[in-house]
């Protein structure tokens, strides 16, 4: 059992390695398991176990991903990384499949000389985690974590797309425009956890989340809609911005050693929901005639014209889902412990499955309340004019998304190599399906969701070094054509919103990671 001098120290060392890693994972941690926002949880051992960890729960990643086993834990601290390569297409079609024209004039997709029917796009991200825990007595721990949803934050689609007709090369809008050109999301979730084994072999947990959330996103509207075909000369460049610097939320979780061979372990997260002001910047007469972007439209004595910033146009609600998940896990003990580390000998249990077992397999199920989520909602102030058309922006900003509750598994597990020095994990993951394909958006990939992982770990004593890799396949939402998100307009004769839907077609995504993590105990 730690000495008080020993806990003081741990303590100053403790607050210092998180208010240094909060302050740099403020900066890099731009960005959820099933709750739409991400694939299953982040951490290297996390994710090489294909995310099935909630009951073996053994390093300070747990301080966020289950409290409760704190009790059961040395003390830590846990720095990784992960970085993280998301690409994604969007295939845009009419109600009879045909690919749609950006232009009444121009060629459409698919046809001679006309632009590509697909669009594709890629987000790159470096997604950092800090978390750290500290045994106050063998029963009673605390901890702390920083980190944001396991998800690439940074998404860059195309706003025209290129293509040889006759031999020249053209540019046209691309067919995605409406629904989405740029995304770059910042959502961090600071956590402060507490333990408690009210029995040696079972302890609950409790954590406080200070969520942050900001949000740029950028894409277009109609300035009028006469028509119901998709016509760029109408077109208005919106680049929305919005921060929430206080999203409230609370983990309760357990975690039981049944017997010497089985835990169990359960966790759930409750947040609120992300709410704040908005400003718009709008860009009309975007296009020239021809399709290419208008440099100069406004004459040199009047170079605003087609500009509008609104700096409090309205207010923006996310809901974040609440989810939930157990799991079971059984382990088979080494029949005798040679070697162990300093740290895992303090009075009471102590978790260390490199060095106690042979290996082990678990399985979580999960849950998310994805159905909670109707539409990101945007309610803008009335009577705001948008420069250079007879419009104004839409009152009711509102998009349509209707997710559907997520059912998950997982299952994985580890093998001790070496004991208490090399071990080797590999694990899997599927979700269903979080959304009508009638629905399909750009901003979260709502299909169903199989990961594949592997990874392992080396002790460098006393730090535990991890690395993963996980390729995670989504399922391609399809709507044939019938789709059902219109365009926000300008033009109150049409209930603000365009004639044609802007979504028909498909929309499929691919995730490759690498993680890389390191636990230090003492």
């Amino acid at each position: 059992m730690p000495s008080d001098l020993q806990r003081s120290r741990a303590c100053r060392r403790l607050v210092a390695c998180l208010a240094a890693g909060a302050a740099a994972l403020g900066v890099a941690s731009e960005a959820h398991a099933s709750n739409g926002l991400d694939v299953p949880d982040a951490g290297a051992e996390q994710v090489g176990r294909g995310g099935a960890w909630v009951a073996l729960a053994d390093d300070p990643m747990a301080a966020y991903m289950n409290p409760a086993a704190m009790s059961f834990l040395s003390h830590g601290i846990h720095l990784g990384a992960h970085l993280m390569f998301q690409s994604s297409c969007f295939t845009r079609v009419d109600e009879n499949g045909a690919p749609v024209s950006p232009g009444n004039s121009i060629p459409g997709p698919g046809a001679d000389g006309g632009p590509p029917a697909e669009t594709c796009a890629s987000g790159f991200f470096p997604n950092p985690q800090l978390a750290a825990t500290f045994r106050l007595t063998d029963r009673l721990a605390i901890g702390a974590a920083v980190l944001g949803p396991h998800a690439v934050g940074n998404f860059e689609w195309p706003e025209s797309v290129s293509y040889d007709r006759n031999g020249t090369t053209r540019t046209q809008p691309a067919p995605n425009r409406y629904l989405l050109i740029s995304q770059s999301s910042l959502l961090i979730y600071p956590t402060l956890s507490v333990s408690y084994a009210v029995l040696p072999e079972l302890s609950f947990g409790a954590s406080f989340i200070w969520g942050i959330a900001s949000a740029d996103f950028t894409t277009f509207t109609e300035s009028t809609s006469t028509t119901a075909q998709d016509d760029f000369t109408r077109d208005v460049k919106v680049n929305l911005t919005t921060a929430d610097y206080f999203v409230p939320g609370f983990i309760l979780s357990a975690a039981w050693r049944a017997n010497k061979f089985i835990d169990l372990g359960a966790w759930y997260r409750f947040s609120d929901s992300v709410s704040s002001r908005t400003k718009l910047d709008l860009t009309s007469l975007y296009w020239q005639s021809g399709g290419t972007k208008a440099d100069k439209p406004c004459p040199t004595s009047d170079p605003e014209c087609n500009h509008t910033v609104a700096e409090d146009a309205g207010s923006l609600e996310l809901t974040i889902p609440m989810e939930a998940k157990i799991g079971v896990r059984f382990h088979l003990p080494l029949e005798t412990v040679s070697e162990a580390p300093d740290w895992s000998k303090q009075e009471g249990y102590v978790r260390d499955p490199l060095s106690q077992d042979r290996f082990d397999v678990e399985a979580d199920l999960t849950w998310a309340h994805n159905s909670a989520v109707d539409a990101i909602h945007i309610q803008n102030n009335a009577g705001i004019k948008v420069k250079g058309t007879p419009g104004e922006i839409p009152q009711n900003g509102d998009i349509p998304h209707e997710w559907l509750d997520v059912l998950g598994v997982r299952v994985g597990g580890a093998v001790t190599v070496l004991p208490n020095v090399f071990s080797l994990r590999a694990g899997t993951f599927f979700e269903s399906q979080g959304q009508r394909d009638g629905l399909l958006n750009l901003d979260f990939d709502m299909g169903w969701k199989l990961g594949v992982a592997g990874g392992g770990t080396v002790r460098l004593w006393p730090v535990d070094v991890s690395l993963a890799f996980q390729h995670v396949f989504y399922g391609t939402l399809d709507n044939g054509g019938k789709g059902e998100v219109k365009a926000l307009s300008g033009d109150a004769s049409t209930g603000f919103r365009s004639q044609q839907s802007v979504n028909g077609g498909s929309f499929g995504s691919s995730l490759n990671e690498v993680a890389l993590g390191a636990t230090l105990r003492f």
